[in-house]
């Protein structure tokens, strides 16, 4: 009986050892994603570059869902080798012209879903990649227009999707400003509960 209790002993400080690891990894995780909204709220109030400073609008804190681990995905990153030209509406009216760069592909609440990831082609345009989605919450619980997901892809086929960072783009906050909505390849049919709430003004 001794010697079993020895045997269980190990097994049982293995056991505790993850638990507190795994509870560490979600706080960690927890106060980095807060850590983050709260750098882009700062940069909403006070940098000059912020779309409420350069329309001199004030500026009123926008709301998040409740951080939820189980929007952070992992995808896998199937790049598109033959030239393919996207033209995408924008809220003036206008278009913008991408170039498809890779299908992300993840599974969230046991559906098989993917995000397609356009770069931007036009002359002057940013050269960061574009990440724009619309769900099941768009128009209710989220800006109607969609929202945006900063995304890296580097040489590995893999890489992470976090929608509890899923922000919106500066029209949801300013009328007169310009943003593209997202490519009707990435209107997910599901419901996506976190990140960026419709903005409010109180």
């Amino acid at each position: 009986m001794k010697k079993i209790i020895w045997l269980l002993i190990p097994i049982l400080l293995l056991l505790l050892f993850y638990s507190f690891s795994s509870d560490e990894t979600d706080e960690n995780y927890f106060s980095s994603v807060k850590k983050k909204i709260s750098n882009r709220h700062k940069y909403l109030a006070f940098n000059e570059r912020s779309p409420f400073n350069q329309f001199d609008v004030v500026y009123q804190k926008p709301s998040y869902y409740p951080i939820d681990k189980k929007y952070k995905v992992n995808a896998s990153v199937e790049r598109i080798q033959e030239r393919q030209i996207v033209v995408l509406n924008v809220s003036n009216g206008k278009s913008k012209r991408y170039q498809k760069f890779a299908w992300l592909k993840f599974s969230l609440d046991g559906q098989l879903l993917r995000l397609l990831v356009l770069k931007p082609i036009d002359f002057g345009a940013d050269k960061t990649l574009f990440c724009g989605f619309a769900d099941d919450t768009s128009g209710k619980g989220s800006y109607g227009g969609g929202r945006y997901l900063d995304v890296t892809i580097g040489k590995s086929n893999k890489t992470s999707l976090d929608f509890n960072l899923a922000y919106n783009p500066y029209c949801a906050y300013i009328d007169e400003y310009i943003c593209p909505l997202p490519p009707t390849e990435n209107i997910l049919a599901i419901a996506i509960e976190a990140g960026e709430r419709a903005y409010k003004i109180e």
